[in-house]
């Protein structure tokens, strides 16, 4: 027999030796912790049960027309494009790039600004200004949208009455009904709600940096500006990228928001339309479930893209 062949026939073997004793030894560690896999079992068939097989299921249903009676029709990339020709759904993307690229620049700047003042302005009862600024992200999304829907009422809305005391006669700016001010509204209860969240990891972020290296700085004749370009921002790039993914994730997800400031029609000319609620209405409104779930994935795509791009010009930066 061949001297190549006889030493070919020898690593198979002990390749499959091999595999069959991890394969021995992966049985041996299951059936010794076997009490573990047990306490965790619940969970995986939770999530297989109610997670992955939706999202699996969610997928295929993207390239079929269903109205959630009979027999799914397999249609391919049919709901893709009949959305990216749909006005609507081009007006409701829009909107949400909107409402994410506002909400999310004011939300991280102001609450780096405040974080910035009570870590280094604020010798005392730093612990009460956590509280305060979090206090909102307690209030439900709903509650919070109706407030500001009170607030800005046409008829006997806070705003309009302070302005009519600097204006002559009665003020009546139909901010919910305007396509001007809906999405600014919209923007404001984000602002107010999720503010907290970020000045939280923000403190948190400021408070690790050793005073030490500013000492340094300022020995060495370092500027205030100097400072915050040169050693505060870029020790606070990794704090900042957690809090970009969050708001990323979170605004082009906008619901309850919009839905509740326009009572779930969008608003004039469906200007305070987002995608969450478009895919909303097209699923449970007009039972077109097909298309719902090719807009989910539209939908994930947007936030996969926006994700990786801010993280990796952030970490570039780093």
């Amino acid at each position: 027999m061949d001297r190549k062949v006889v030493v070919k026939e020898r690593v198979i073997s002990q390749n499959s030796l091999t595999e069959i004793n991890k394969n021995t030894s992966l049985l041996r560690r299951m059936n010794k912790h076997k009490m573990f896999y047990l306490f965790i079992a619940p969970f995986f068939i939770l999530f297989l049960t109610f997670s992955l097989f939706p999202i699996i299921a969610s997928f295929f249903l993207g390239f079929t027309e269903w109205n959630g009676m009979g027999t799914p029709e397999w249609v391919g990339f049919e709901n893709y494009a009949r959305l990216f020709h749909d006005p609507v759904f081009i007006k409701s993307l829009l909107n949400t790039l909107y409402i994410w690229l506002f909400s999310t620049v004011l939300t991280l700047g102001l609450a780096f600004v405040l974080a910035y003042m009570v870590n280094y302005y604020i010798r005392r009862a730093k612990g009460f200004y956590r509280v305060v600024f979090l206090f909102p992200l307690l209030v439900a999304p709903a509650l919070t949208a109706v407030m500001i829907s009170v607030i800005f009422s046409t008829n006997s809305g806070m705003m309009n009455m302070v302005l009519s005391l600097f204006v002559e006669g009665n003020v009546q700016i139909e901010w919910l009904r305007s396509e001007t001010w809906i999405k600014p509204l919209i923007v404001l209860i984000i602002i107010w709600r999720w503010t907290g969240y970020h000045f939280i990891l923000f403190l948190a972020g400021l408070q690790t940096i050793s005073s030490d290296i500013y000492e340094a700085a300022k020995i060495d004749g370092a500027t205030g500006g100097q400072i915050m370009r040169k050693i505060t921002l870029p020790l606070m790039l990794p704090i900042m990228m957690v809090s970009v993914l969050t708001a990323t994730v979170g605004g082009i997800q906008t619901f309850d928001e919009p839905y509740v400031l326009t009572q779930g029609s969008g608003g004039t000319n469906d200007a305070g339309l987002s995608m969450a609620m478009y895919l909303y209405q097209n699923a449970f409104e007009y039972f077109e479930f097909g298309l719902a779930s090719a807009q989910s994935y539209i939908l994930f795509a947007l936030i996969l893209i926006f994700t990786l791009i801010n993280s990796r010009y952030l970490r570039n930066r780093t």
